[in-house]
C-alpha cells in the first residue's frame, strides 16, 4: 500500500518549475543601498532580510504569503529576492476525489536599474491535485546568497519540499541555483524516518543519478527506497564554474534529510 500510495503521490504531480529584530522602513533601506560591488568583494553580511512592509514596492511581490525576502548589492547593482507561497486551495476540478487541493510558490528576484527595479529571473512551481497531506515551500535557513566564482555577479540558491503523499515515502525536493539569466539544478527526493534505521544512514554515498538507474530497478519490490536521497542527473552544470557543482552537491546533501513542515 505504501508503494501505492507513494506512486499515487508522484501521479498527482509537482508543477514544473516555469526570515524579530526590528528594521528600518524601505524607505529608509533604500536610502542607504550601498553601491554596487567590483569582482570578487561579495560579502554575505550585506544581504539583509526583509520583512513585508519593508519590500520597496507592493507590485514586485508575487500572490499569497510572504515566505522570505532580502536585498543586497552586487556587480549587477541592488538585487531584491521574494518567495511566496499561495494555498491551499480547493481545485475546481479534480482528478481522483472531491477533496483534491492545490499549492502554488512563487519566486522573483529583481536588480534595480536606472532607479527602477529590473526583474531578472521567475520561479513558479505547484503542486496539483493532492488528496493527501501537502506542503510546499523552501526549508528554513536554506536560501543563500552567494558569488561562488567571484566574477561580482552573485548567484541565489533555493531549497523547496514539495510534499503530496499519505504514507512515509519520499517528498520531492528541488535546488535552484541561479546566476543571472542561467539556472542550474538537482531535483530528485529527501530520505524520511520509517523505521528504526536512523535517516542519515539512509542517504546515499553518491546521490547521483536516477537516470542512471534500470527501470527493472526501480520496479523492484519496495524499490522506492532507491529515490530516498537520490537526484536525477547533473545535466544542467555542463558548461557552469566547477565551483557550481560541487557546491550543489554539498547544499544537496545538507538538507536531503526529511524536513517537518509546520501545518499548511
Amino acid at each position: 500500500m505504501r508503494q501505492k500510495n507513494w506512486i499515487m503521490a508522484l501521479m498527482l504531480g509537482v508543477g514544473a518549475c516555469t526570515e524579530s529584530a526590528k528594521q528600518p522602513p524601505a524607505s529608509e533601506l533604500a536610502a542607504h543601498t550601498p553601491p554596487a560591488l567590483a569582482a570578487g568583494t561579495f560579502d554575505s553580511g550585506q544581504v539583509r532580510t526583509l520583512t513585508r512592509g519593508q519590500v520597496p514596492a507592493p507590485e514586485l511581490l508575487p500572490p499569497g504569503t510572504l515566505l522570505e525576502a532580502r536585498q543586497w548589492p552586487d556587480g549587477n547593482g541592488e538585487n531584491l529576492l521574494v518567495v511566496t507561497r499561495r494555498g491551499p486551495l480547493p481545485e475546481k476540478t479534480t482528478q481522483y476525489t472531491d477533496e483534491e487541493s492545490y499549492v502554488e510558490l512563487f519566486a522573483r528576484q529583481y536588480v534595480r536599474r536606472a532607479g527602477q527595479w529590473k526583474e531578472l529571473w521567475r520561479l513558479q512551481d505547484a503542486i496539483r491535485n493532492c488528496p493527501f497531506d501537502m506542503w510546499l515551500g523552501t526549508l528554513p535557513g536554506s536560501t543563500q546568497i552567494t558569488d561562488l566564482d567571484q566574477d561580482g555577479q552573485t548567484e541565489t540558491t533555493l531549497v523547496y519540499q514539495l510534499t503530496c503523499r499519505s504514507d512515509v515515502s519520499p517528498d520531492n525536493l528541488k535546488l535552484i541555483i541561479r546566476e543571472g539569466k542561467n539556472k542550474y539544478a538537482l531535483r530528485g527526493q529527501n530520505v524520511v524516518q520509517y523505521d528504526s534505521v536512523p535517516m542519515a544512514q539512509r542517504v546515499p554515498a553518491n546521490p547521483c543519478c536516477l537516470d542512471t538507474i534500470s527501470k527493472q530497478q526501480l520496479e523492484a519490490p519496495q524499490g522506492y527506497e532507491l529515490y530516498a536521497g537520490r537526484y536525477e542527473n547533473e545535466k544542467s552544470f555542463q558548461g557552469a564554474p566547477p565551483q557550481f557543482l560541487r557546491y550543489a552537491r554539498r547544499q544537496w546533501r545538507k538538507w536531503i534529510v526529511y524536513h517537518q513542515p509546520e501545518q499548511l
